[in-house]
């Protein structure tokens, strides 16, 4: 009598390995994406706080901030967040409400196995 060649399609040995090969892509992805959202909320607090303290320094610390440059490295030595590339986002300019210290920047996404994206990060403050 011949032996019966093994049904493969019947054959279970390797279904949890192909199941969590699916199921870890898509936990790391997600992941990863909490981890940069994270890290963009970081930024974007980041710059909320550098201008506002370099607002608040050329409204009542003239000796600190006496021009644009000197209040924009400030705002840049107050910056905590993510590396800016060696760019300073900050700017200075006197208006109607007081001193205003303005920043922009370009956040990029890079989460694996997704396209890379980039975010617009700003943040304004006046101090009267």
């Amino acid at each position: 009598m011949a032996k019966a060649k093994p049904d493969l399609l019947a054959c279970e040995a390797g279904a949890s390995t192909v199941e969590m090969a699916i199921v870890l892509t898509a936990f790391l992805g997600f992941i990863f994406g909490i981890i940069n959202i994270a890290l963009v909320l970081w930024t974007q607090s980041s710059l909320y706080y550098a201008a506002e303290a370099a607002a608040r320094c050329a409204s009542v610390n003239p000796s600190t901030c006496s021009s644009a440059s000197t209040t924009q490295t400030y705002a840049l030595n107050e910056y905590f967040g993510q590396p800016l590339g060696g760019t300073n986002p900050f700017s200075y300019s006197a208006t109607g409400c007081g001193h205003t210290v303005s920043a922009s920047y370009t956040y990029s996404l890079s989460i694996p196995l997704f396209p890379t994206y980039s975010l617009p990060l700003s943040a304004t403050a006046c101090y009267p």
